[in-house]
């Protein structure tokens, strides 16, 4: 460097408000000082930029532009403490769904587009304030690299965050749906404050599988369970619908109640898995047009009329979705059965008079205690093939996945495969429930994963599905939902939830042992606090 250059390197201002060459002294520094002092510059800038990518503003109430500074360190303040209170007061999970309602998805895009705009806009300012002319190349480009690296480290999650609620927002309007309310009652929901359900004391749930694909026509439900739920205790009573149960009632005020008036009653043909399609697609005519799923509304309303409750909210998932959601989740680890022949539970399997298809068999799900993936899931809640009890075995296995699911949810796997857990969502899940409840819910679940879970069995032998007793069912729901206080006398005591009320094993309504029993014949009180649930009644976890 000559001696013009370096005296006129000297006199350059750091700032516009005092000489880089001169000292607090006001005399004229070295090389060697002023070396020095570049050095002590560009650490405080490097420095002061680090701390506004920790904290908004937080490094630009060092510089010339505090206030400005300020105002985003307390905007930033203010949030982080507005967050904290709404985990302190109903926890994490509580926080994040109170978030997930419209209004808070709205103030969750607003915080991350605009708040990181400001945050990064924030470190450049920082980095532009504290940077000096007199610099060398090295020395700049040094900043600046630092500077674009503490941008990414901001704007990066912030961008996937967006990212997240843009998803969220798109899933949540194809899943989410309102409830026809041209028939039928009102249902009750929850209510505001620290316990929204306090007027609520039990909530009922029906969960539908459909098992829609390119071999079927329209929609048939292949699983149904109405999920009970103990609003004060989390306790929940899991009531599986078999499928092939006849001569359903209509409500009155369904258009199908004409058609059968007496029940759906024409075989094999109809039975419950057929009632979507009867609604949706064969008499859809009969339906209002304004109604978008009357199949589902009308499969809800049949299952009410079934077990004598009403549904407060329902839910409707294609298995193949199913499949695909546990895998999106990691698996779920469930104890598999050896089976009949040893080797586990069939993989698919046709069934066609009574017998299975030769090579219709593909594989197992392989017998023990361990993770299953989604395929796997999905036929150790399905499969019928080489199962002796058939539809009743396939009922309990649902019962058993829905309670190792709701056990084993993970709301942080759920957060890092989020992208691929709402993509099936948006696909494979319909529901009812309204999006501003799902705080709500959250804390409903969380009591469930405390509660107990029973289950009421209502295949063969307890029901006979071909000329099913609808007040026996409605009887033995009761008797999960309110089990009886014991008698004194164990030949004499009501059943309780979870016993089978000493009867002898295969007995049933009062039949032979190994007959098979038509609830008509049976010559005991319907109901009745002394009649044999037969095993109806268990608790879920035991039996899995």
């Amino acid at each position: 460097m000559t001696n013009g250059a370096y005296e006129a390197l000297r006199r350059q201002p750091r700032d516009g408000s005092e000489r880089a060459d001169e000292s607090d002294s006001g005399q004229l520094l070295t090389r060697s000082q002023m070396r020095g002092r570049r050095t002590h510059e560009v650490r405080r800038a490097l420095g002061l930029t680090a701390l506004s990518t920790v904290f908004p503003g937080l490094g630009l109430i060092f510089t010339r532009r505090h206030r400005f500074g300020f105002v985003l360190l307390a905007g930033a303040a203010l949030s982080a403490l507005v967050m904290a209170y709404f985990v302190a007061n109903g926890g994490i999970l509580t926080a994040a769904t109170q978030l997930l309602s419209k209004k808070g998805l709205l103030a969750l895009l607003a915080a991350f587009l605009i708040g990181g705009i400001l945050w990064v806009f924030g470190i450049m300012l920082t980095a532009r304030e504290t940077s000096r002319r007199g610099w060398g190349a090295k020395a700049r480009w040094l900043q600046r690299v630092f500077t674009l690296v503490m941008c990414l480290v901001v704007a990066v999650p912030a961008a996937r965050a967006t990212q997240y609620v843009l998803i969220t927002q798109d899933t949540f309007g194809s899943m989410f749906q309102d409830r026809f309310t041209g028939r039928g009652h009102d249902v009750a929901g929850p209510g505001g404050g620290a316990n929204p359900w306090k007027d609520v004391p039990r909530v009922n749930i029906l969960l539908l599988g459909s098992d829609a694909g390119l071999d079927r026509v329209g929609v048939r439900t292949d699983s149904m369970m109405v999920v009970s739920i103990d609003t004060r205790t989390g306790d929940s009573v899991l009531i599986s619908i078999p499928r092939n149960l006849q001569k359903v009632p209509f409500p009155e005020d369904n258009p199908l109640h004409e058609v059968w008036p007496d029940g759906f009653d024409c075989g094999i043909d109809c039975q419950m898995d057929a009632v979507w399609q009867q609604a949706a697609s064969d008499h859809k005519d009969l339906y209002p047009a304004d109604e978008k799923y009357p199949g589902w509304n009308t499969t809800r309303e049949v299952i009410e009329e079934v077990v004598g409750l009403q549904m407060n909210y329902s839910v409707v998932i294609n298995l193949q979705g199913f499949q695909q959601l546990v895998d999106a989740m990691g698996g779920v680890t469930m104890t598999v059965p050896e089976g009949p022949s040893g080797k586990g539970i069939a993989i698919g399997g046709v069934i066609k008079n009574g017998h299975i298809v030769k090579g219709s068999i593909t594989g197992y799900v392989e017998p023990g205690t361990r993770k299953l993936t989604g395929r796997e899931a999905l036929w150790y809640s399905r499969s019928r093939a080489e199962d002796p009890t058939g539809d009743n075995g396939r009922m309990k296995r649902q019962q058993c996945m829905v309670n190792a699911l709701v056990d084993q949810t993970n709301p942080a796997q759920m957060l890092a495969k989020f992208p691929a857990i709402m993509q099936v969502a948006k696909k494979n899940i319909l529901l009812d429930v309204p999006q501003d409840d799902l705080s709500a819910f959250s804390e409903l679940v969380t009591k469930m994963k405390k509660g107990h879970m029973r289950s009421v069995h209502l295949g063969t032998p307890v029901i006979n599905t071909a000329k099913p007793n609808f007040t026996k069912i409605r009887s033995l729901v009761d008797q999960a939902i309110n089990p009886p206080a014991p008698a004194a006398s164990t030949e004499t005591a009501a059943p309780t939830a979870g016993s089978t009320d000493g009867a002898t094993p295969g007995a049933t309504d009062g039949a032979t042992p190994g007959e098979t029993p038509t609830d008509e014949t049976s010559s005991e009180p319907t109901g009745s606090s002394s009649s044999s649930t037969n095993g109806a009644i268990s608790s879920t976890a035991g039996s899995c």
